[in-house]
Formats: C-alpha cells, sequence, structure tokens
C-alpha cells in the first residue's frame, strides 16, 4: 500500500476498512472503543474489482475457452473514515479534504483540497461547515453553508454526507462497533 503520508493511502486516503475493526469492536465495551477509534466515523461503500491476473490489456478471445471469466463480479468494501484529529491537525478543528495534510483524507477529484471541517458543538453533537470548496457539501440533499456563510450543520446517525461528487453515511462510535460486529468475521 502506497503511503502518501502517515496513515494515508493513495487509494484509500485515511479510510479503513471494517475488518481493521473488527478485534476491538468485539473485545472492547463502547466508551473503550470510542476512546481508541472516534466517536464520529463517514462510512463509503466502494466497489473492489477483482482484476484478472495477467498482463494489463484485454484480451479477445473468439472461442469459449474462458466461460468463467465473464462470472467475475465486483465486491462491495465498506472503508470508516474516523471524524478525529490527527498528528497532522492544526487547531481544533478537523479538516476533510484530497490531499494528505488533513485529518480526513478522501482522494477523489470531486472532493476540494481542504473541502470541509468538523468541530464538535456546545451539545456535543459534531458539526460540519463545508470550507469554500469548489463542489459544494450537502446533509440530507441539503446545502451545508460555507464558511463565513451561516452555521454548522450537526450531523446525527444515519445522515448522508455528500462531499463533492463523494456519497458517505455519518454514524456514531456505538452505531460502527454494531456495524463491525454484524458485517465481519
Amino acid at each position: 500500500m502506497a503511503q502518501g503520508g502517515a496513515g494515508v493511502d493513495s487509494q484509500h486516503g485515511s479510510g479503513l476498512p471494517l475488518r481493521s475493526f473488527s478485534e476491538d469492536a468485539r473485545a472492547l465495551p463502547a466508551s473503550e472503543f470510542e476512546d481508541r477509534h472516534g466517536s464520529g466515523f463517514l462510512l463509503l461503500s466502494t466497489a473492489g474489482l477483482q482484476v484478472p491476473a495477467g498482463p494489463a490489456m484485454t484480451e479477445v478471445r473468439l472461442d469459449d475457452g474462458d466461460a468463467q471469466g465473464g462470472e467475475r463480479t465486483a465486491s462491495v468494501a465498506v472503508l470508516a473514515y474516523a471524524l478525529r484529529r490527527s498528528e497532522r491537525s492544526v487547531g481544533h478543528l478537523v479538516t476533510i479534504g484530497r490531499t494528505a495534510n488533513n485529518d480526513v483524507v478522501i482522494p477523489d477529484l470531486s472532493v476540494s483540497r481542504f473541502h470541509a471541517f468538523v468541530k464538535p458543538g456546545a451539545d456535543g453533537s459534531l458539526q460540519i461547515q463545508d470550507a469554500n470548496s469548489t463542489n459544494g457539501s450537502t446533509v440530507n440533499g441539503r446545502s451545508i453553508p460555507a464558511q463565513g456563510q451561516g452555521t454548522a450543520v450537526s450531523l446525527k446517525a444515519g445522515d448522508t454526507v455528500r462531499l463533492g461528487q463523494v456519497e458517505l453515511t455519518f454514524v456514531d462510535g456505538p452505531a460502527l462497533q454494531q456495524f463491525v460486529r454484524a458485517h465481519t468475521d
């Protein structure tokens, strides 16, 4: 896995596959799970193609010699992006963007270098605000005001968050822990 910074890979950014939480999800009480991994997450469902072995080109066959080749399908993977400060953090905000200097790195061209940020609300909830990104941000289809043009939006479990063209689902720590328990070995 090529690393773009500490804890960031070039293909998935700072997102981690659910299996990386599996052991802790089963062994730790909810409070310890949150202390270790965070209290808020953005989940991204991605399709990972199973690439056939061999040369990196398309082979055309007119005979039916490889009938099993047509049976290959994509597999679905879920990545979890922890909404927490990292060693890259500057200040009290959790930054989200395409480049490795953000706390949450989502390597998609529709996501701006510095796209949005999350901060704790007075009531303990996590709030998200757009950082004047090129392609905007929404929660449940409603635009998130850009910094300086309105107030941040509080996130609730199950909210759909769109950053550019990337659609994610917000979950809290207990919901992630339960989801991981249900969907991993």
